[in-house]
């Protein structure tokens, strides 16, 4: 037989708050009543150190060592501290955090479901895409992948002399011309190292591409002795970087390229940066970043950014880089999402994060309390100051209305109201000390029973005629007393 939801209410029940360590890097917070479980989960290798998730309501949360790891002198650490015993398990920190660090679930009810949370927006417009490698490439998030296929070039060109398929199949063409590559205007797409692998070939880098320009490899090389020019890489070069001349080839038949695949993004490690939408040779991605703001750099001469790499380290996006010039550093607005990671990393105080505007998603059904949760993140994410004791400020229109019949006032007799206020305490005393003689009634009295003490009440009211009143009132029968004796 099912309990019903009454039967599982529990008087006076206080919720159990446990915490565990799933693995070296995910620590877990749980909450449990007889009615609802929430739980938290940290992830340690998602958090950044910014500032999103520190405006708890509760101030459950707290930074960590954000400087000692951005600086590399501690791994593996918390870079914001959970006090569970504070925690309410609300939800916010979730709904700040845009790097998904911090997931709250509500009966296995991701929090994201039932609230709006801070999050850009990214739009792909498939007809624009190739798709080409360059976005994933550059992403300092790793969170494009894409799937590409490019028809090689050998299924593409057909020699009508049988020989002369045989010298371009063992790397001797005998076309001539020229081919050149600019590579100011190379997006480093890597199209035409995939169509023609045996003639072109991209050095990419080891490591993320870093800013400013964030190019993704350091060169492009054309192995010309196995070059036939046919013009593929012409063809598909989307930024017009390749040119190609042919002077003399035997009889031939080109078809055009065709390249096909799947671009994905993965929500949970995307933060709508719009680096990919930037450099995107096709303009295939919209991207609207989740906050907009402003990063201003204060105490320049106590900047070293030779020495001290916190900023560069800690930026999830890579704007930060140093100029190598008077100005020392500068940071790519167009691709901040302004978390101030930066600014908790920095141990001189020359970064300043502040925000004006965010970008919330939408849920499927819309509640009365996230109008309220929405006005927590203009109050401590934007900048305005939140109102004392975290009452949000409400604009009450009311007008007043007047009474039918008008209401007559009437002074209090200060005498006759202090006199009757005196009688009254005079005998809730006397009931009060009848109650404590008389354990019996008492104990009637603190259950419930309140019958058989009226009944005893009335039998003593009975004994003394009525309860004395106070010296004042007692003055009067006295006049009355000695006038009859006169």
């Amino acid at each position: 037989m099912t309990k019903t939801h009454r039967d599982r209410i529990t008087v006076g029940e206080r919720p159990k708050v446990t915490s565990e360590i799933l693995n070296d890097t995910n620590i877990q917070y749980n909450w449990k009543t007889s009615l609802l479980n929430k739980n938290l989960k940290y992830d340690l290798t998602r958090c950044v150190g910014c500032s999103l998730c520190i405006p708890c309501p509760w101030d459950a949360i707290e930074l960590g060592p954000v400087q000692e790891v951005a600086a590399g002198r501690m791994e593996g650490a918390p870079l914001v501290l959970i006090d569970e015993d504070k925690c309410t398990f609300c939800g916010l920190c979730d709904s700040a955090c845009l790097f998904n660090a911090i997931e709250a679930r509500f009966d296995d009810i991701p929090a994201d479901v039932k609230y709006a949370r801070l999050k850009g927006k990214h739009e792909l417009d498939e007809d624009k895409c190739a798709p080409c490698l360059l976005c994933a490439k550059i992403c300092p998030r790793e969170a494009i992948s894409v799937e590409l296929k490019v028809t090689p070039k050998t299924g593409l060109v057909k020699y009508q002399d049988p020989k002369a398929a045989q010298w371009v199949a063992k790397g001797k063409p005998e076309a001539t011309g020229s081919i050149k590559i600019d590579e100011d205007k190379c997006t480093w797409c890597g199209l035409c190292e995939l169509l023609c692998p045996e003639c072109i070939t991209i050095y990419w880098h080891e490591e993320k591409p870093q800013p400013p320009d964030f190019k993704p490899a350091v060169s492009i090389r054309v192995d010309t002795t196995h070059c036939d020019y046919c013009g593929l890489c012409e063809t598909i070069c989307p930024s017009d970087a390749v040119r190609v001349t042919c002077d003399k080839s035997p009889p031939r038949q080109i078809k055009d390229p065709k390249v096909e695949g799947t671009m994905t993004i993965d929500d949970g490690l995307c933060v709508d940066c719009t680096l990919c939408a930037l450099k995107c040779p096709y303009e295939a991605l919209d991207v609207t970043l989740p906050l907009t703001g402003d990063v201003e750099i204060h105490n320049l001469e106590k900047c070293d950014p030779t020495g001290c790499v916190n900023c560069f380290n800690i930026c999830p996006t890579k704007a930060i880089y140093a100029t190598g010039d008077k100005d020392k550093i500068a940071i790519n607005k167009e691709i901040c999402v302004f978390c101030g990671a930066c600014e908790n990393a920095c141990p001189e105080q020359v970064l300043k994060v502040t925000r004006d505007s965010y970008q919330l998603s939408q849920i499927e059904e819309a509640r009365g309390w996230e109008r309220g949760r929405a006005l927590h993140f203009y109050d401590q994410l934007v900048g305005r100051e939140a109102p004392q004791n975290n009452i949000y400020e409400r604009v009450i229109k009311a007008s007043p209305v007047k009474p039918s019949v008008p209401i007559q006032t009437k002074s209090e007799d200060w005498s006759e109201s202090k006199l009757n206020r005196r009688l009254a305490q005079d005998r809730v005393r006397k009931v009060q000390e009848f109650i404590k003689k008389n354990w019996r009634l008492r104990l009637l009295f603190e259950r419930g029973r309140v019958g058989p003490l009226f009944t005893a009440l009335r039998k003593e009211t009975l004994k003394k005629t009525s309860i004395q009143a106070p010296s004042e009132s007692r003055s009067e029968p006295k006049k009355n007393s000695s006038k009859k004796s006169q």
